[in-house]
């Protein structure tokens, strides 16, 4: 067992500004990350701005007064460190990784960004048009990358922030005006709003560097309420077919389940391991070895805050193989799985598979801090990062049978199909 309390010791503290500041100390590497995750994702959209969060994960490398464009990645570059971020329905990560030495260097950038950053027209006249070009290729030009915009708008009620992905539409995208994206800018990227990790090899002074730093930044003052989400924004038995420029046919089921706030939902993300992950899965095994009816299946649960979605897939090996048939060794697995069929080995294999990822995943400064910073923003719980392995070892055979029966209901499923086009 990893003996993480001891091994990695975590401090926290609140700065009078809101900020929610946590130090993790790890000795192994001379590093240091420098994580800064803002609350706020495509679930913060409004249904007519849609892709707004993911347009300023891009923004904010567009400079201010002090920190000129393109100079960002210049001084972490020339410090030997390395920089990116990242967007989701439900939060928006900025993150470097230094030499312990050039912590100040990181804080200094980090907190520049967050205090002297402002949306300039011609920056966002030109993230605009980058993300536009993202959206094309990674969406709309992409083998199968239309998918899971499909679904997200089949599975959730269009009042549901949660009714389209985080890229967003590009029609919308390329709406934004000066105006909404400075309001989205002074509503949730304020210190109030963030939680900043320093993991890594942190020496006795980070706690007052953070301080200089980040405590004269002043706090949004706005009311950010939660999101509001009804069980009756989910769409059930719900069937999507399209055409796209694909080869083979492919296969999406989803099925609706809690947000990442219940307990429950590590019982489903161990059942989703049963079911699709790795080559000794229920899916891989029936559908590729067995069947020999796909190239690719798996499954994997697809979180959010508010309301969840376990994701099962399959795309076919040849072009005999049609949708119907895909969906049909899918839902097989599904059934056995709902009345009962799962054994304890194969419970203890997915356990084991948590085990495995959750080490290597806190094996480098990045990770670690990815994952408290997580514990901070939704639970305010830098610390719950101790019980992760306890809460998900605790799942026994009747919680993930009583779960299955639950979830894996058809009637509970939003199907996709990728039809390949003609001609």
């Amino acid at each position: 067992m990893l003996d993480l309390k001891n091994s990695i010791p975590i401090q926290s503290f609140v700065l009078k500004n809101g900020l929610r500041v946590v130090i993790v100390s790890r000795k192994e590497q001379p590093v240091v990350t420098v994580h800064l995750a803002y609350k706020v994702g495509s679930k913060n959209e409004q249904k007519h701005r849609t892709g707004m969060a993911h347009l300023f994960e891009h923004l904010m490398f567009e400079g201010t007064k002090r920190v000129r464009k393109g100079e960002f990645d210049k001084y972490c570059s020339s410090a030997g460190g390395t920089n990116n971020a990242y967007t989701t329905y439900d939060l928006t990560s900025y993150y470097m990784t230094l030499p312990a030495h050039q912590l100040e260097l990181g804080l200094w950038l980090e907190s520049d960004r967050m205090k002297n950053f402002h949306v300039m027209a011609h920056a966002l006249e030109n993230q605009k048009n980058v993300v536009v070009e993202e959206i094309k290729q990674n969406v709309e030009e992409q083998p199968y990358g239309r998918w899971h915009d499909k679904m997200c708008s089949a599975a959730y009620n269009k009042n549901s922030s949660y009714s389209w992905e985080v890229y967003g539409s590009k029609e919308h995208v390329n709406s934004v005006t000066l105006s909404e994206a400075r309001e989205f800018h002074s509503k949730f990227y304020k210190p109030d709003n963030a939680c900043l990790v320093v993991c890594g090899d942190v020496k006795n002074d980070s706690i007052d560097l953070i301080r200089k730093y980040f405590e004269n930044i002043r706090a949004s003052g706005i009311n950010k309420n939660g999101v509001k989400f009804i069980d009756s924004y989910r769409l059930n038995s719900k069937h999507v077919a399209f055409n796209d420029n694909v080869p083979l046919a492919a296969v999406f089921l989803g099925f609706h389940c809690d947000g990442f706030l219940n307990d429950q939902f590590f019982i489903t993300d161990t059942l989703s391991n049963i079911l699709g992950s790795g080559r000794s899965s229920r899916l891989y095994k029936s559908l590729i070895q067995e069947r020999r009816i796909a190239s690719q299946a798996g499954a994997y649960l697809e979180q959010r805050e508010q309301s969840s979605m376990l994701i099962c897939y399959a795309f076919a090996n040849t072009p005999e193989i049609n949708a119907d048939s895909l969906y049909e060794g899918i839902i097989a697995e599904t059934e056995k799985i709902r009345k009962g069929d799962t054994d304890k080995k194969e419970l203890q294999k997915s356990k084991n598979q948590v085990r495995t990822q959750f080490a290597n995943e806190i094996q480098y400064s990045q990770g670690l801090a990815d994952i408290i910073a997580f514990q901070s923003l939704f639970w305010n719980k830098p610390d719950r990062f101790y019980s992760l392995l306890d809460l998900y070892d605790k799942p026994n055979l009747d919680d993930v049978n009583e779960v299955s029966e639950s979830i894996l209901n058809l009637q509970n499923s939003v199907r996709v199909d990728v039809i390949p086009a003609k001609g």
